[in-house]
This record gives structure tokens, C-alpha cells and sequence, in this order.
């Protein structure tokens, strides 16, 4: 069992996209001053302020939809301001919070834009758009021929990531792209973009609002105020350490409880569990044990959580994803299974719903006190 959680060292992070000294004014208003932010390669830069802060217009310099009046940016060994404004776009990938899809093309045609104007053929970009919808969990013999007119918010949101995917963008900027969906939908999408960001490895510049899901999603986190950076570190390390009282404020009283936000169930479960298809016997569960036993079927989906508490064994059933947790599952999460379970652990489940490990509730504690 892992009880801290794999993070980059960012100090040894190479970055290919970097702005030096950026200020965008709009007559007497400043709306970025002289900003220096260098975004490290393959990792989740999110940045984060409250509204008129400048992180969205950060983001829209890095992609020239707006101009900087004085600094420069710089995409690998060249300046974006020497480079084509179409080709710099074909080459980042954009997510929006509206999504952005064209309500007159199916979802296909949506993901397939990119390579299409790139010039991919047309088996290389079947190929692709059926890779992309699988990606995000949608199934393309399903999702192909929709409309976005006849999806969900959180269909309408998946489909705009993988369009953003379209043609292999090496970076992906997201601009509050889970801001209009529900809570649920939104944990469940942040849970999605962390199953694919540890496939892909992206460099990612992702806007928000939300502290909880920037402090869960970043790898570096960049807090502004007024177009300046008021504090840019490891999320860690802000949570930690924060710069001034603003900062110390916009992080909330909670700030050690979201702490928990930066752990993932998969490293700090424990693989070996006690389990089987049948109820346990005395020597799965003794007496008097705080372990847990958990109940499969012949699939090896857990359907049943057993364990003794005041000296009785209680059983209970496992319904749902409220009841256990994926491996890319937060802390947090993992507590509101505990909790909604009643039992000291929660199971945690592979991408098929098969038993993978469980959390324990003493494991968060000493998160939490670390």
C-alpha cells in the first residue's frame, strides 16, 4: 500500500510553451500585467482566480484568439506571433464549457473536423473517431450518427474533449469545459479526464473556477488575481504554503480537506483483499477483525461487503458506484463510499466493475493528519 500519492517533479519538467512577459490592455484596462508563466510538458497546468482574474484570457493568448499587446509566447522554438494563426490552432486542441459542437454535423463530423481539414484520409479518420468516442466512453456504434441536439450535457462534454483529441493535438487547452453540467456529471467527468490524461499525457492548460477541481486535476497550479500571478507551485505545495491571505482565502477554510483531493484510490489501496463468491467463513473474517471481506460474482464484481462491528458480522449490499470507487477515484470520493456503505473500507473497482482492491478509512486518516 502507498500512502502518498505519484506526482511529477516539476523542477524537472522540460516546457515547450512558455509566455514571457505577456500584458493584454483594452484602453485603460489592464487585463493581463506582465505575465511570465511556463507550462511544464505532459502534465495539467489549471489556472484558477476569481472572475476578471485573466485566466481565461491567459489561455486565449496561448492559442492567439487574443493579442498580446507587449511579451512574447513561445510554442517549442518558435515565437506564435511568427507563426500561421490556423495552423497554431490545428496544432492545440480546444475544449470550451458551451462545448462548441456544430448543431448541424453528427458527432462524427464533429471529432472528424481537425484531420478532415488536415487532409487525413477517410479510413485513417473512421479509425480515429471510433477510437476517440471509445476513449471517453461513449460507444460509436451508438454515438456516431447522433446530433448534439440528442445528447446529455455530460454526451455534449465528452464528445467536445474528443474533438479536441481530433487530430493529436500535443496540447489540449480547456477553457471551464465541466462548468455546465450537474455536480455528479462533473465528478464523473473530472474522474474521465484523469483515466485519459494518464493514458495520453497531454500538456494540458485547463481554466477554472472551481478550487476543488483545480486542487484534484493539477499538476501545477497557478492562482491570479488583478491579470498578475499571485502564487504558481505544486497544488501540494500552495495547500501547504499559501503565498499571502488572498490566496490562504480563495483556498478556503477547508484547505486540509482538500488535501484529499490529491490522492487517487490506486495508490492508496490494498491490493490484497479477502474475498470470495460465497458468504466468509471464520477464517476469511475471525472474530473480532476490522478487515473487510468482500462478496463477487462469477464476473468478480463485488455484490456484497462484509465485516464485524460491535461484535456482529453485518453484511452490505454493494449497488451502484456509490457503494465502491475506481482506481483514478479521489480521497474524497472514497469517503463518501465509506460513508454510504457503513463499513471501514470502500471497494475499489477496475474499469470493467471487477474487485480490484478497497480504501480504508484508517488510510484516509492518516492522509489527513500527514
Amino acid at each position: 500500500m502507498t500512502t502518498h500519492p505519484v506526482r511529477p517533479t516539476l523542477e524537472e519538467t522540460p516546457s515547450f510553451l512558455k509566455a514571457e512577459h505577456i500584458s493584454v490592455r483594452y484602453g485603460e484596462t489592464v487585463a493581463l500585467n506582465d505575465v511570465t508563466l511556463h507550462i511544464p510538458t505532459n502534465r495539467v497546468t489549471v489556472l484558477i482566480g476569481p472572475s476578471g482574474c485573466g485566466k481565461s484570457t491567459t489561455l486565449r493568448c496561448i492559442n492567439a484568439l487574443v493579442k498580446t499587446s507587449s511579451g512574447h509566447i513561445d510554442y517549442g522554438d518558435a515565437s506564435i506571433q511568427a507563426m500561421s494563426e490556423t495552423d497554431l490552432r490545428r496544432n492545440m486542441g480546444y475544449a470550451i464549457q458551451s462545448v462548441g459542437l456544430m448543431p448541424h454535423l453528427t458527432v462524427e463530423e464533429n471529432v472528424d473536423l481537425v484531420p478532415r481539414l488536415l487532409g487525413w484520409k477517410r479510413s485513417e479518420r473512421t479509425e480515429r473517431v471510433s477510437r476517440l468516442l471509445k476513449l471517453v466512453r461513449l460507444d460509436p456504434q451508438v454515438y456516431r450518427n447522433k446530433y448534439p441536439h440528442e445528447l446529455s450535457g455530460g454526451e455534449a462534454q465528452r464528445v467536445g474533449v474528443a474533438r479536441a483529441l481530433g487530430a493529436d493535438p500535443p496540447v489540449l487547452l480547456m477553457d471551464e469545459p465541466f462548468g455546465a453540467v450537474d455536480p455528479l456529471t462533473r465528478e464523473q467527468l473530472q474522474d474521465e479526464f484523469i483515466r485519459i490524461q494518464r493514458q495520453l499525457k497531454k500538456t494540458v492548460v485547463f481554466v477554472t473556477h472551481d478550487i476543488d477541481e483545480a486542487v484534484r486535476l493539477a499538476d501545477y497550479l497557478v492562482i491570479m488575481k488583478d491579470g498578475m500571478i499571485v502564487q504558481a507551485d505544486t497544488p501540494e505545495q500552495i495547500l501547504a504554503a499559501p503565498a499571502n491571505e488572498f490566496v490562504e482565502r480563495f483556498l478556503g477554510p477547508d484547505r486540509s480537506l482538500k488535501r484529499l483531493s490529491l490522492f487517487t484510490a490506486d495508490h492508496c489501496c490494498l491490493e490484497q483483499v479477502v474475498s470470495g463468491t460465497g458468504k466468509p467463513s471464520e477464517a476469511q473474517l475471525p472474530r473480532g477483525s476490522n478487515r473487510c471481506y468482500w462478496q463477487v460474482d462469477d464476473d468478480g464484481k463485488p455484490i456484497m461487503g462484509y465485516t464485524w462491528i460491535h461484535n456482529r458480522i453485518i453484511e452490505r449490499p454493494i449497488t451502484g458506484s456509490t457503494h465502491t470507487v475506481q482506481p483514478y477515484s479521489s480521497m474524497k470520493e472514497c469517503m463518501s463510499a465509506i460513508l454510504s456503505l457503513g463499513m471501514p473500507a470502500t471497494a475499489v473497482v477496475d474499469d470493467d466493475g471487477r474487485l480490484y482492491g478497497e480504501v480504508r478509512f484508517e488510510t484516509i486518516q492518516t492522509i489527513s493528519l500527514s
